[in-house]
């Protein structure tokens, strides 16, 4: 892959924006220090970020400058995966993220997430998650133990399968926005995360991607999309997590009722006051 071959495909990362020309320069300044091989005290530029497109290719230079130059090199190829990653893991605007996880903690104990989230504000969703197996003495569905809930800018609820309630109450706050993968988008704009070729789990050949606070992500080769990653514990122990679902869903009629607990639960009794003890398990 030469320089040029790079380039293009960095270009097609995002359409054209009022901030690019000033991330250009910002490119352009970064790569030219490096050319020359000297340090150099530069002014701090701020970029303004209006969409998620123009984040990944923020991103994606970030990446081509911890590469290097190197040509058509294997450098070259890196910054190709990199940016290509970036964008996997860049969500656009109007659509409904689908997102389920599961690992193991430390003790043993097997664990699962799924949640349902729109990208535009106020970034409803719908969480469900808690332990994945059955356990002794434990209420609530064969699945383990889990919690349910919801939020969309005007009301929170909670769902309680024991008794088939949902428990609702007023709240104007914004949900804050999840995201499965922060922690490797936070590592890639750092700089310092390094493509360490790649592995077989389960059969299927995967990019290992190592970041700078010790997590390593585990990407598939076709759409870079993340499959596993790998958090170091304060113990020594490595806790690995499993993306089984990342979803991009069109905004319809259909696919909004995802967000919703009462549409899910249709024939659940309605709550205004605040759920019991047996219902608040974190």
């Amino acid at each position: 892959m030469t320089t040029d071959e790079l380039e293009r495909d960095l270009t097609t990362l995002a359409e054209p924006q009022a901030d690019d020309e000033r991330l250009s320069l910002a490119i352009r300044a970064t790569l030219g220090e490096q050319l020359q091989g000297r340090p150099r005290i530069r002014r701090r530029t701020r970029l303004v970020l209006g969409s998620a497109a123009v984040t990944a290719a923020t991103l994606a230079a970030a990446a081509v400058a911890l590469i290097g130059t190197g040509g058509s090199g294997p450098s070259s190829a890196n910054a190709a995966i990199l940016a290509h990653v970036v964008r996997a893991i860049s969500p656009p605007a109007n659509i409904i993220v689908h997102v389920k996880e599961a690992g193991v903690q430390p003790d043993g104990t097997q664990v699962a997430a799924e949640w349902w989230q729109e990208t535009n504000p106020p970034y409803a969703i719908r969480l469900i998650k808690g332990t994945a197996g059955p356990q002794v003495g434990s209420k609530g569905s064969a699945g383990g133990q889990q919690v349910e809930s919801a939020a969309d800018g005007t009301t929170f609820s909670q769902y309680d399968a024991g008794t088939n309630t949902i428990y609702q109450r007023p709240d104007s706050s914004s949900p804050t926005l999840i995201d499965p993968i922060e922690t490797v988008r936070a590592g890639l704009t750092q700089g310092t995360a390094q493509v360490a070729g790649t592995v077989t789990i389960d059969g299927q050949s995967l990019y290992k991607i190592e970041l700078p606070n010790g997590v390593v992500g585990y990407f598939d080769r076709t759409d870079y999309r993340p499959l596993y990653l790998d958090n170091p514990q304060r113990d020594g122990r490595v806790v690995r997590t499993q993306v089984i679902t990342y979803d991009e869903l069109s905004i319809t009629p259909e696919n909004e009722l995802l967000l919703s607990i009462t549409a899910q639960h249709p024939r659940a009794s309605v709550d205004t006051g605040p759920p019991p003890a047996s219902a608040k398990q974190k």
